[in-house]
């Protein structure tokens, strides 16, 4: 193969799956949350909340899509980390096995 040739790589492999700015599936989830208060209690105030549910939730679901596409993804793996992990550099430290 020549350092010429050059292999196309279309960009919506690339591009992370969003739906009104946040990631489709807490897009989807919302609406059938907000669609089952506003048309399951068929009340006016269970409208209301339905409605003020989506506002908000569809802001907040792009606002984190803006900071990173992935989030429900990569979140739950972000909490299981520790915020610090003390070094352990001696000899006698104790010997840890890594499970795969």
């Amino acid at each position: 193969m020549s350092d010429d040739e050059v292999t196309p790589i279309h960009e919506s492999l690339n591009r992370p799956i969003l739906m009104m700015g946040g990631e489709r599936n807490l897009v989807l989830m919302l609406a059938i949350l907000a669609g089952m208060f506003i048309f399951s209690l068929a009340k006016l105030w269970a409208a209301a909340i339905g409605i003020v549910l989506w506002v908000i939730g569809q802001w907040a679901l792009s606002r984190a899509a803006a900071y990173d596409p992935q989030l429900s993804k990569t979140g739950a793996r972000l909490m299981k980390y520790r915020r610090f992990y003390p070094s352990r550099a001696t000899p006698y430290a104790k010997i840890r096995e890594i499970k795969i």
